[in-house]
């Protein structure tokens, strides 16, 4: 690579490369879809109906709140899977602090503003240590839980369409019940909170129900979906994904 760029340097401002390459763009036609599998691989097809427009809406959840607040979510998932892996009982709030110049480095790394990185790898630390220091988030990451995962991906076929998502929390109490969680790390300003909860609760039904249909598709058991919102005070909404 030395002698190829000191070679470059040497070039006069007449002589042109050896060899000239042209691009070339080839595009997808508008019609073309996925494959499906080959005959080996064999997907059990959900008959539940859905209404898979409203499902898909939850994609664009962060449009309206900014790049920053989307790349905080991201990063605050992924230390959330790291708890969920290592075991709660390894995490305190000097370990979230720890962690403060790797997080604001990962942010950074996507892009959020200088100005904008500390307050952002604060606003972390605090999704973290409000789950760590709740009564609610110490019981999604509960050790008794029996089949625990964290970002559990599925794919199957919902309503003839092939679906892959991924699941925030997923785990099997005590009682024998399926439970699928997904963290939001939005906050609420205001006192209604639990009208608030409620608009989430109907705004992401549709996308639960889905995550509730592929996991049937493994296993028959009752199951209950939830939200989780730890920079919410109270911030817990369930109901049976049935």
């Amino acid at each position: 690579f030395v002698s190829a760029a000191a070679s470059q340097t040497k070039m006069t401002a007449t002589e042109a490369p050896t060899q000239k390459i042209e691009p070339r763009l080839r595009r997808f036609s508008a019609r073309w879809r996925p494959p499906y599998p080959p005959p080996g691989v064999v997907l059990t097809e959900t008959l539940e109906t859905f209404d898979l427009a409203s499902a898909a809406a939850y994609q664009i959840e962060f449009a309206w709140a900014g790049e920053t607040a989307r790349q905080v979510g991201v990063v605050a998932h992924r230390l959330l899977q790291r708890i969920a892996r290592e075991g709660i009982e390894h995490w305190d709030l000097a370990r979230c602090k720890g962690l403060r110049q790797a997080n604001i480095v990962a942010l950074a790394a996507a892009g959020v503003s200088r100005d904008e990185l500390q307050a952002a790898a604060e606003r972390i630390e605090q999704i973290l240590w409000n789950t760590l220091g709740s009564e609610r988030g110490r019981w999604l990451f509960d050790p008794a839980h029996r089949e625990a995962r964290a970002e559990y991906a599925l794919t199957g076929i919902v309503a003839g369409r092939l679906i892959s998502i991924k699941i925030d929390r997923t785990f099997v109490d005590r009682d024998g019940v399926r439970w699928i969680v997904d963290y939001k790390t939005g906050t609420h300003e205001g006192a209604a909170v639990e009208a608030f909860l409620r608009r989430e609760e109907a705004r992401y039904r549709p996308q639960l129900a889905i995550y509730a249909a592929l996991m049937r598709l493994k296993e028959s058991r009752p199951v209950r979906a939830g939200l989780y919102y730890p920079l919410v005070a109270g911030g817990w909404r369930e109901w049976p994904a049935e």
